[in-house]
């Protein structure tokens, strides 16, 4: 007997194949209606006639399920395959078979994430839930045709309808056999991705004069390959690629060819006893598992080379990973452990042969963030980014994460790619495809960039700033940087604000400590509220110093709290510049007297000496403003990304005296309300 969620599963799963089956005018049409105008009782005694249907569908009509585990819902799932889905929605329409599997883990993710909040932990049951997102269908089609589809326009002549294929000039010398080309999808899910690839190879089949019979199975056995730890998106990966080749070949159901599809979860279940790490988890691990443990379908579909690798990776923070994952992500892909997605990122480049083409649906924080610079480096020498589509922050809802999409080629060359920047078009992914579309049709949209990566590795950090110009990446190799003439700095984080920090009219005055010059433990105690660099809006020259801390005996009680961080303790009182890290807009620096605290917030330049009007006056310019702004599309400026910025020091008296009028107008503006500290009487008055 099954489990009751096995149970569930098989019943949905049974139902939704009749159901799709009943819509195409295959096998099952009889059997599903007798099912759905039948109740529960009557849908149990159905049961055997699906043995017939067991001989092509094993995984799903051929287990046994006894009455006591029949869910306590199948009328209302036969109701919403009956009523509630319309032959007209099925009819030759595999993906909705995602569509609807997605739909049933809904709950299931749901609870994950409230698992997720409750302990931050996700289990290994949970991870098929917690990390499967339906990856749209035009999304599934721009990266199948700009990898297989660009592999055969190599060396033949494009053929399909493949309108999301990015033209391209490079040409290949050598002739292609479609019954030679591999394609898989190592996170293959319910197989939509394996479903638009089909399609594909039987455009290239057609154009080769094969009749769609023999093409139909020669792409079932050569050509796509595909893996998942989670055995029921296994199950429907195998009947969708069966459905879709019926389409074209209506009678290789009766020949029994088995997809070249595989998943980890029933050898785990086999091995649990045993002492092998990997064979024993393998489910958690999946396709990141690169050695060859036993000569059987799952090891030989995971350790072969492919001309063709896409997917949409599972997302997961190392925050978010159980014990058993974190460790192997971390001994077995240390240098790519940022995300999930990461590690696949970098697994999937083994997976890929030379000259191959890979192409992904991912979090775009990797183009950008520090922490996975090893993985952009490794990228850049390995592959050439093709084509790369950055999506407007919010528009992919299903992630949760901003999201790009993007194809590479296995050869490291130092080529150009076609960048499409949606960054600026809200609305979700129907008006990020309309306007990725414009951008195929016209590359002068004014949203369409070429760049290579050589202009990348120019920069810090390397990041994928595919808009900067070859001259402004330029400066950061030619000019040293920031932070080799003064000190940025981030500082406290006290882990409750509400506690430690009140606004200056708040507090007595008399337990105020301004302009102090040395912070000494002794003078803590009486006068312990100190002015404290908090950050702010965007406003230049000096404001936004409204804040003060409570550092009673030299903040011992925010000591006291583990997650507090007391940073940078020598540059406290000091004299500097100081900035918000956070902002909607612009970035602005303003300047400060001594006597201040300050905070990871409000980040600061220190060590500035005869220098401070000088930085001032670049950091407020438009110079810095359009050379930083392009670097730094998150508008997160931390310290040490302000740092990187490259500087021409040319002093000069004229700069300063400047510098010095805009920071004294700015004051008396500031202090002419009565939210500054050094407020006297309004200007009216």
């Amino acid at each position: 007997m099954l489990g009751s969620e096995d149970s569930s599963f098989a019943w949905f799963s049974r139902l939704l194949a009749l159901r799709y089956m009943a819509a195409n005018g295959m096998a099952g049409t009889e059997l599903f209606n007798t099912v759905y105008a039948s109740d529960a009782e009557a849908a149990e005694k159905a049961y055997d006639d699906f043995a017939v249907l067991g001989e092509f569908f094993p995984d799903i009509f051929g287990t046994d399920i006894n009455g006591d585990t029949v869910p306590v819902n199948i009328a209302e799932v036969i109701a919403l395959f009956g009523s509630g889905l319309h032959d007209n929605v099925l009819n030759k329409n595999v993906q909705i078979i995602g569509w609807l599997y997605q739909f049933y883990n809904s709950e299931e993710k749901h609870r994950g994430s409230g698992t997720l909040k409750h302990s931050g932990r996700i289990t290994p049951e949970r991870i098929p839930s917690a990390t499967q997102i339906f990856t749209p269908d035009w999304i599934v089609k721009y990266m199948v045709e700009n990898t297989l589809g660009r592999l055969w326009t190599e060396t033949h002549s494009r053929c399909g309808n493949w309108e999301y294929l990015a033209e391209c000039a490079e040409r290949g010398n050598i002739a292609r056999n479609p019954e030679g080309i591999t394609f898989i999808d190592p996170c293959m899910g319910c197989g939509n991705i394996l479903v638009y690839a089909f399609d594909v190879f039987m455009d290239i089949y057609r154009s080769c004069g094969y009749d769609d019979d023999k093409a139909a199975e020669l792409i079932i056995r050569n050509n796509l390959y595909g893996l998942d730890i989670d055995r029921p998106a296994y199950t429907l990966a195998v009947f969708s690629l069966l459905m879709k080749a019926a389409e074209y070949s209506p009678s290789i159901l009766s020949k029994g060819i088995v997809p070249n599809l595989a998943e980890f979860r029933s050898v785990a279940d086999k091995m649990h006893e045993s002492n092998d790490d990997e064979l024993k988890n393998c489910h958690i691990y999946g396709s990141l598992i690169q050695k060859s443990r036993r000569k059987e379908k799952l090891w030989d579909i995971l350790t072969r080379q492919y001309d063709v690798v896409v997917t949409n990776p599972p997302y997961m923070s190392v925050s978010a990973m159980e014990p058993n994952l974190l460790a192997y992500i971390r001994t077995n892909y240390s240098d790519y452990s940022a995300d999930l997605f990461s590690a696949f990122l970098y697994r999937c480049g083994s997976f890929t042969k030379n000259g191959g083409y890979s192409g992904f649906l991912t979090p775009y924080v990797w183009m950008f963030i520090q922490s996975y610079e090893k993985l952009r480096r490794h990228i850049f020498c390995t592959h050439t980014i093709e084509t790369l589509v950055q999506f407007e922050y919010s528009s992919f809802r299903d992630a949760t994460v901003p999201v790009c999409m993007f194809t590479m080629k296995k050869d490291g060359l130092r080529r150009s790619g076609i960048y499409i920047r949606l960054s600026d078009f809200k609305g979700d992914m129907d008006v990020q495809r309309e306007k990725t579309m414009a951008a195929l049709d016209d590359r002068n949209c004014g949203y369409v960039y070429e760049a290579d990566s050589s202009i990348f590795e120019m920069i810090p950090d390397a990041p994928v700033a595919y808009w900067v110009s070859p001259h402004t990446a330029g400066l950061y190799k030619d000019h040293p940087p920031l932070a080799s003439y003064v000190s940025p700095r981030k500082g406290c984080s006290t882990s409750d604000n509400e506690r430690f920090l009140r606004r200056w009219f708040e507090v007595d005055k008399h337990k105020i400590n301004v302009r102090c010059t040395e912070l000494r433990q002794e003078d803590t105690i009486e006068k312990y509220w100190f002015p404290y660099n908090k950050g702010g809006g965007y406003r230049k020259w000096y404001g936004f110093n409204s804040y003060l801390i409570n550092w009673y005996d030299d903040g011992a009680e925010i000591r006291d709290i583990p997650s507090s961080v007391i940073a940078n303790y020598k540059y406290f009182m000091k004299p500097g510049l100081t900035w918000s890290t956070l902002t909607s807009g612009s970035f602005s620096i303003r300047s400060f007297g001594e006597g201040y605290i300050f905070d990871n917030g409000g980040c600061c330049i220190f060590d500035l000496d005869e220098k401070k009007d000088y930085f001032c006056a670049l950091l407020n310019s438009k110079v810095f403003s359009y050379i930083f702004g392009q670097l730094n599309p998150t508008l997160n400026f931390q310290s040490g990304d302000v740092g990187k910025f490259p500087v021409i020091y040319n002093p000069d008296s004229r700069i300063d005296q400047l510098a010095e009028e805009c920071i004294a107008i700015s004051k008396e503006e500031y202090d002419c309300f009565e939210t500054s500290f050094d407020f006297r009487r309004h200007p009216l008055l």
